[in-house]
C-alpha cells in the first residue's frame, strides 16, 4: 500500500516476471533504435523548472531513451525499461544525488556537469536484467501480489485479523524538515507520464503521512 504513485508503478513492474533472454534481445534492439533517433524527432517534455533541474544535452539524451523504450509493444517489456530510466533521472540532473531533498549543484560543478546519460542507463539496465533472472528462478509462482494504491491508515478493504505479518516504513514526519519521500522520487515521476500533469507530482509529499502538519 502506498500513496506515491511513482511506488506503485515500481512495486507492480518489480513483480511481473518476464523471461530474462527476452529481455537481452529487446535490450540490444532498444539501443539499436537509441542510436538511430536524431535530436529533431524527440518530443521534448515540459514541467516547471525543467531546464532548472536538467541541462539542454541531458534533456534531449534522456527524450530519446524515453521514445525509444515507448515503442516498444509488449506494455511488461516496456515498463521493465522504464523502471531503469526512472532510476537513472536523477543521476543524470543537476541535483546533489547525496541528497533526499531536491538540493541543485554549486555553479562550479554545474559547469563541468556531462553525465554518460546513456552509460548510466545501459549499466543499470543489464543490472536489472541479472536480478530479473535472480527473480525468475526464485519467485514462488503460487504466491499472489496485490498492490494497493491508497492511504495505509484507512480502510483498503483488507479483512481484519487478515494479516499474519505487516513490514512498513516508519512515516517520515515533516516533509519540510526531514526525508522528503515524494521530492525524492518527483523527477522520476515528471519523466515517465506517472501524472497526466508532470507538475501533479510536487504535490505528492501533502498527501503522506508527516507531509502536513495535523
Amino acid at each position: 500500500i502506498d500513496l506515491n504513485p511513482l511506488a506503485i508503478f515500481l512495486a507492480k513492474a518489480k513483480t511481473t516476471e518476464i523471461d530474462p533472454h527476452i529481455l537481452q534481445t529487446e535490450y540490444f534492439a532498444l539501443l539499436d533504435r537509441i542510436s538511430q533517433i536524431k535530436d529533431n524527432e524527440i518530443v521534448r517534455l515540459e514541467f516547471n523548472n525543467l531546464d532548472f533541474w536538467f541541462n539542454e544535452k541531458v534533456i534531449i539524451k534522456l527524450a530519446k531513451i524515453k521514445k525509444a523504450i515507448r515503442e516498444i509493444k509488449d506494455k511488461k517489456i516496456q515498463n521493465f525499461f522504464i523502471v531503469g530510466f526512472s532510476e537513472i533521472v536523477r543521476f543524470s540532473s543537476n541535483t546533489k544525488n547525496g541528497e533526499f531533498k531536491l538540493v541543485r549543484m554549486k555553479k562550479e560543478k554545474l559547469d563541468n556537469h556531462d553525465p554518460d546519460v546513456l552509460g548510466f542507463f545501459k549499466k543499470k539496465i543489464e543490472l536489472n536484467i541479472a536480478v530479473m533472472k535472480s527473480y525468475s528462478e526464485n519467485v514462488d509462482t503460487n504466491a499472489k501480489v496485490k498492490i494497493i494504491f491508497g492511504d495505509s491508515s484507512k480502510d483498503n478493504g483488507i479483512r481484519e485479523n487478515s494479516i499474519d505479518c505487516i513490514i512498513t516504513s516508519p512515516p517520515y514526519g515533516d516533509s519540510r524538515t526531514t526525508v522528503a519521500y515524494g521530492q525524492f522520487s518527483r523527477l522520476s515521476a515528471q519523466w515517465i507520464d506517472i501524472f497526466e500533469d508532470p507538475n501533479q507530482a510536487s504535490g505528492v509529499d501533502n498527501e503522506l503521512l508527516g507531509g502536513k502538519s495535523i
